[in-house]
């Protein structure tokens, strides 16, 4: 987990900072099924130059402990305007590298990995061709790098679960990449929403809300240790550095305290199922919630339509 340099009063025991509470009865996405509610919200400020704060909702059953992890990936799975980056990076989890906010789908066409850009990066200290021992670094991918990359993209648009798991990481090679400032979108992407990915040229800081609290308070876990409650929020701001920093240390700020920035976000519209024509012979096909068909064989965990003679109905993957 990155570090954060805030300037605070002598005395303070916690990072606090004021912040506007959301209202849950305004959100109009909600995922899940239960009495107990979270909200989540993300601000792209400081890096596409998109201060509105986006909010989703998320729900669970009574005697569930889903994490924040849980909640961010569940959300990209059943909605079509989040697309979320991440990597496991050692022993606390899952670092969230990169979040994107528009036509998830379209987006996912669009996101690449830039490996010229990654093999000329000052910082990065993960060695593509040859194992950096120094840093506990077991393996190298070498030339497939690309192929490898672009292929945890494409199983993210493909799955419809619209979060790419980052290929090069702790478990696989030892020591993960960082290299998240490589991971780019196409001018066409940018069309149809943001995209911002970074590590060293800029961070997302974490942000949460729980309990009776009504102020944002900095993350002193990632969201692979955060464990939900009900009524709580969920913040991640990008905070853009003016150079590279090496170490991976910077500043951050919370969502806004605004009202008027906050953009409670439109449930993911259903796909024509209806027009989908069935294939000769056989008796079950599976499509994501956009109306992608996917092989049976390849499906990720997320949610999918699956179509079985003229019976249609949805269903969870874990």
């Amino acid at each position: 987990m990155k570090k954060i340099l805030l300037t605070v009063t002598i005395g303070m025991s916690v990072l606090t900072a004021s912040a506007h509470q959301i209202d849950f009865d305004k959100i109009r996405s909600w995922t899940g099924e239960g009495p107990n509610r979270a909200a989540l919200a993300v601000t792209n400020d400081g890096g596409a130059s998109d201060p509105k704060v986006y909010v989703w909702g998320y729900r669970w059953a009574d005697g569930e402990k889903p994490t924040g992890e849980d909640m961010f990936k569940a959300i990209c799975s059943n909605t079509d305007n989040l697309v979320l980056l991440t990597q496991i990076t050692g022993q606390y989890g899952s670092t969230v590298c990169g979040i994107g906010v528009g036509d998830a789908d379209k987006m996912l066409e669009n996101i690449y990995f830039d490996f010229e850009k990654a093999l000329d990066y000052e910082f990065i200290n993960f060695d593509y061709y040859n194992t950096n021992a120094l840093f506990g670094q077991s393996e190298a991918p070498g030339d497939r790098t690309p192929e490898i990359c672009a292929a945890a993209v494409e199983k993210a648009r493909t799955s419809g679960s619209h979060f790419i798991q980052h290929p090069l990481d702790h478990p696989a090679y030892g020591y993960p990449a960082y290299d998240y400032d490589c991971w780019d979108m196409t001018d066409e992407g940018w069309k149809h929403g943001w995209w911002t990915s970074a590590w060293y040229g800029g961070y997302w800081s974490y942000w949460t809300i729980t309990g009776l609290a009504t102020d944002w308070m900095y993350s002193g876990t990632g969201f692979t240790g955060r464990q939900l409650s009900d009524g709580c929020i969920d913040g991640w701001s990008f905070t853009m550095f003016d150079s590279p920093k090496v170490g991976g240390v910077g500043e951050g700020a919370p969502p806004s305290e605004n009202p008027d920035m906050y953009v409670y976000c439109e449930p993911k519209k259903m796909s024509g199922i209806d027009n989908i024509t069935i294939a000769e012979n056989e008796p079950e096909e599976y499509y994501t919630l956009t109306g992608l068909r996917v092989s049976c064989e390849s499906l990720s965990p997320g949610i999918y339509i699956v179509r079985r003679g003229q019976s249609v109905e949805k269903i969870l993957i874990h």
